[in-house]
Order: structure tokens, then C-alpha cells, then sequence
């Protein structure tokens, strides 16, 4: 029957553009990763069990969960399947039809209705004709929309606050319309797990329900059905239950749909992997064993980055918005350097005019909006390429390298310094090792999924004692041109693990 279902998910994804579905935020998934997920269900005690399907395509994860519910003693699914696209709809009906004709037996029994609605504006869960839902197993749209224009924009503001994603508003909506002990399984971005704009969605999501199960993706084109690049983030697989957080969490990891079956899982105690700490809830994601040890050690550490005194702000040079101020660095009267990700080095900033993309910023009327007065600060990189192997790249931007009293930081960058008063080169070398460090970027990786370095989450992370950080700069200053194995070396040591 999957492989029934597979053909007509085929035959509409061939019938649709690119560009149509990206516009709806069709992202289908494949016959192992549905099945994948409905592995996860576990038994219902209900006689007749009912299936929400938000944004169902084909039906392939319905197929999937009623298969599932029948394997677990089930004999009787309902289905209520949500589908804004006309199109699609159509498949759908021939796909349920098929598989309601094969399951109406003396043995199981399956049943479906299906609404061709937009599920977020339609809210079934304030819809008391509805039925609540024992389960939902879902691959919801992903696409963002305008606060101001969009319709979708406070739709859900009754649930959560903030409109980060419609993927979110899918499932505080699915959730809402679960049962005690309903049961959720998603497919999703895994930029739901940290970042202020998704603030509000995790404290309604934690505040609500059980994480159970987690597994995530490290390809971020390997996992639908039809290879997509324009997702940044790596794809996770959630399992929810409609009821208070369970003691521990099971995180398993694959590199793509292909090895899924066989992905080692570990459990952690529910504390490592949310952190109730403060009010963002991060949730944090060890691939491995290995980054699960290095989340403890910096469980381990005396403060927070923003605790120890230390502030981060972003680059206030947009270009775009600027460009009247931007010109060439041959250009010497009443500018100053524009600093930019290229010119972020592992420990240096270099900037010498000679590169084709070094630009400078021109020092007239109003500059000082966009300028900074210039100081010792660690620059650290906003954003990495998918393939690159590190996703923390700081620099110390020593002042005397430049003449004038201003400077400017792209936004594309991060700049950090302490609270109050200037930081000492010492102390700038220190936190740039400490950032640069193999261990650093591994904890981080834990807690941001996204190739965005945001200053929300560097805030909150666990960090040593600026009087470490201090000695680490001593050291590592000493070092000519140190190297990923000095920096490791020292940081390591001094951090004691």
C-alpha cells in the first residue's frame, strides 16, 4: 500500500513547479521516514482511535500511523485530514480511498474525511463539532510570512506569542487539539529549539506536553522526498505526548533517511537536553555519546556568558541601507574600515585594503549611528557556509591597527566585549581561544541547529570565569600563531576537562 501511495506523491510532485510548491511550503516525505515515525507510536488505549493529519500531501504519514495503530491491536482508525491545496486534495482522496477499501475488513477498519481547508485559519481546536485526537503524525509547511500582511500573522497568538514560522503554528495547533496522552510526531527544521522568535512557541510546547524522542537529521538535502537545499537548518524528528515532561529523553541521530533504521539511540536525563535555567528553554540535541559528555562538562562550568560580565551585540552597519557611506578602501580622507566576515581570521582580524572585498565606511554626517567608538573587541562570525567544519570563528580586533576613532562592524558580524569598560587585549585573546576551541564549537552545535551564530544563545551559555579566561589569554598570547591543537591544548587544561 506504501509504495501505492509513493506513486501518487510521485505523480503530483512531477505535476507541480518548484517554485509552486516552496510557495506553499510543500516539503514531502519519503516511504522511510514515514515509516520511521510511525515507529514511534506507541499503544492507544481506545477502541477507535482518530488521526489528525495537518497539511496531509498524499496521505504517505497517515498510511503510515493507521499501519502502525493496526500492527499495535487497533481495529478501528479515523482519519481527518486537513489539505489547502486543490491538487493535492485530489491525490489525497485516491490515496485514502485505497487504503479505506483494503483495511474495511472483519479485521481492522478504517475511515477518513477529508477537509480541504486551511488548517491554521479553520482552528479545529475551537471547533467543538470536532473531536478531539489521539494522535497526529505530521510534516507541516515551512515558510515565513509577513507579521504585518499575512493572514497567518496572531492566528495562533492565543497559544503562543511571536510569528516565527507557520511550521510552529502547525503544531501548537496540533497539539491543542490532542487528547491527555496524545501523542505528536513532526518532522521539522530544527530551528524551533532555540532562538528568541521561537521563545514563546517552546514555552507553550513545554508548558502542554512531553518531549519523548528526538532524532535528527546531519544532512540537511538527504531527508524529503525530493532533494531541497533551501532548508539551513538540519531536520529533527519530535515525538510529543499531551502530558507532563517525562525524567528522561531518547536522542537518536542519522545522516540522512537511508540509515535511519539502524541510528544509535541514547537517553538523557530531561534536564541536559531542556534547559529550564532561564526562560528561552532551549533544547539542546547531542548527536553523539561524545557531544552528550561535552554538554556535562559545560553543565559543569561556574556561570553564563552574559553572567560573567561579558556583553554581544550585533554589527551596526547594514549595507544595504547604507551604501551612500561605503567606498573603496583606496578612499583615505574621513573614512574608517568596514569590517566584514572575510576579514575574520582564527584569532586576527586582517584587514589590509588589498583584498577585493575590503571596503571602507565613509565618516560624514550621521555615521555615528553606524560607527563604533573604537575599543578592543572579539568579532565573532553571524553566519557560516553549510559545509563549513567549524560554526564559531572569533577574532581579537585590536584598535591600534587602525588611525580613527570610529569603526565599523558589518551585521553580518557579532562584536563582544564587557560590560562598563574595555576589555585588555589579555582578555581578548582569551575569549577568542575559548571560542575558537574544538570543545566551544561542539557545545554550541549542541544548541543551535542553524548556520546563524545568534547572540541569544551565546547569552546564555555556560562559560568560565573571566579570571580563566584571563589566564587563557596569557598563555595563548605567548603562542606564535597557535594552532587548532594549542588552542585545544590550553583551554582544555584550564577548564579542567
Amino acid at each position: 500500500m506504501i509504495d501505492s501511495i509513493v506513486s501518487l506523491q510521485s505523480e503530483f510532485i512531477s505535476s507541480k513547479s518548484n517554485e509552486e510548491r516552496k510557495k506553499l511550503g510543500q516539503f514531502y516525505t519519503g516511504s522511510i521516514v514515514s515509516d520511521f515515525m510511525a515507529s514511534l507510536i506507541t499503544k492507544i488505549n481506545s477502541k477507535k482511535i482518530r488521526i489528525l493529519d495537518a497539511g496531509a500531501g498524499a496521505g504517505i504519514l497517515t498510511v503510515s500511523a493507521a499501519m502502525r495503530c493496526f500492527e499495535l491491536g487497533c481495529t478501528d482508525v479515523h482519519a481527518v485530514l486537513y489539505e489547502l491545496d486543490e491538487k493535492a486534495a485530489k491525490y489525497l482522496e485516491r490515496a485514502m480511498s485505497r487504503f479505506s477499501q483494503e483495511h474495511n475488513t472483519k479485521a481492522s477498519k478504517f475511515t477518513f474525511e477529508i477537509r480541504n481547508q486551511d488548517f491554521i485559519l479553520s482552528r479545529p481546536d475551537k471547533d467543538e463539532s470536532i473531536e478531539p485526537f489521539h494522535l497526529s503524525v505530521i510534516n507541516p509547511p515551512y515558510f515565513k510570512y509577513s507579521v504585518k500582511e499575512s493572514p497567518y500573522s496572531k492566528a495562533t497568538s492565543d497559544l503562543f506569542k511571536g510569528d516565527p514560522n507557520i511550521y510552529a503554528s502547525f503544531m501548537a495547533t496540533v497539539m491543542s487539539c490532542m487528547l491527555l496522552n496524545g501523542q505528536m510526531i513532526v518532522i521539522a527544521p530544527r530551528s524551533f529549539t532555540n532562538g528568541l522568535y521561537f521563545k514563546g512557541f517552546r514555552q507553550y510546547m513545554g508548558g502542554l506536553s512531553s518531549i519523548e524522542r528526538i532524532h535528527i537529521f546531519n544532512s540537511r538535502s538527504r531527508v524529503f522526498k525530493e532533494r531541497e537545499s533551501s532548508v539551513l537548518q538540519e531536520n529533527v524528528i519530535f515525538k510529543f505526548v499531551k502530558r507532563p515532561q517525562a525524567k528522561n529523553i531518547t536522542v537518536s541521530s542519522s545522516t540522512c533517511n537511508a540509515d535511519i533504521q539502524n541510528a544509535e539511540s541514547n537517553e538523557y536525563p530531561d534536564s541536559l537536553i531542556i534547559d529550564s535555567t532561564n526562560e528561552q528553554r532551549i533544547i539542546r540535541v547531542p548527536e553523539t555519546l561524545s557531544d552528550a559528555h561535552i554538554m556535562l562538562q559545560a553543565e559543569n562550568l561556574p556561570t553564563h556568558f552574559e553572567a560573567a560580565g561579558y556583553f554581544i551585540s550585533t554589527g551596526p552597519v547594514v549595507e544595504h541601507r547604507t551604501r551612500d557611506y561605503i567606498c573603496k578602501p583606496s578612499t583615505n580622507r574621513n573614512t574608517t574600515p568596514l569590517l566584514r566576515p572575510h576579514n575574520i581570521k582564527p584569532s586576527e582580524v586582517v584587514w589590509s585594503g588589498k583584498h577585493n572585498k575590503d571596503v571602507k565606511f565613509k565618516l560624514k554626517s550621521g555615521h555615528d549611528k553606524h560607527t563604533i567608538k573604537k575599543d578592543v573587541y572579539v568579532l565573532l562570525k553571524r553566519f557560516t557556509s553549510k559545509d563549513e567544519r567549524r560554526r564559531l570563528v572569533a577574532a581579537v580586533f585590536n584598535p591600534k591597527t587602525i588611525n580613527e576613532d570610529r569603526v565599523g562592524f558589518g551585521n553580518k558580524l557579532n562584536y563582544i566585549g564587557v560590560k562598563g569598560k574595555s576589555l585588555t587585549l589579555v582578555e581578548a585573546y582569551g575569549l577568542a581561544a575559548l571560542f575558537n576551541s574544538t570543545f566551544m564549537d561542539k557545545y554550541f552545535r549542541c544548541i543551535s541547529g542553524n548556520t546563524q551564530v545568534n547572540a541569544t544563545e551565546i547569552r546564555i551559555i555556560k562559560f568560565p570565569s573571566r579570571e580563566t579566561v584571563k589566564v587563557i589569554g596569557r598563555i595563548i598570547k605567548k603562542v606564535t600563531n597557535p594552532t587548532q591543537d594549542d588552542i585545544d591544548e590550553v583551554v582544555n587544561c584550564e577548564l579542567g576537562i
